[in-house]
């Protein structure tokens, strides 16, 4: 993805995500820490399911495999999707997810690659 189809407000993608902070109540959710009873932590996980709003009127669900730095993505309507524009709405959770699992302190038992390095899309 080019940095100038990406730029918003006169910031880059790239600077976009780096001045990017998760907060502490996604953080603590990655510790198990809930405002409601029950919340678990990731820790010893090996696979999550999240669902991601793509442009508002689409979702997809994410199976986020831990242990292996990857994820596969379901969608029904994915060949309906340009390649390009896909990519633009998954981007940003490559880059965004090794950060916040670094920043929960509790997954320094995956390798080092996942925690500092974006993901990649393979697809």
């Amino acid at each position: 993805m080019s940095e100038e189809a990406t730029t918003v407000g006169g910031r880059s993608f790239t600077q976009l995500i780096n001045e990017f902070e998760w907060d502490e109540y996604m953080i603590n959710y990655v510790r198990g820490i809930r405002p409601y009873p029950g919340g678990m932590d990731w820790i010893g996980e090996k696979s999550l399911l999240a669902v991601m709003n793509m442009n508002k009127t689409h979702f997809v669900t994410l199976e986020i495999l831990l242990h292996e730095g990857r994820m596969n993505v379901y969608d029904c309507l994915l060949m309906g999707m340009e390649h390009a524009m896909f990519l633009t709405f998954i981007q940003p959770v490559f880059k965004l997810l090794p950060k916040l699992l670094k920043r929960s302190e509790i997954m320094k038992h995956l390798p080092y690659k996942f925690l500092n390095e974006p993901w990649e899309f393979k697809g």
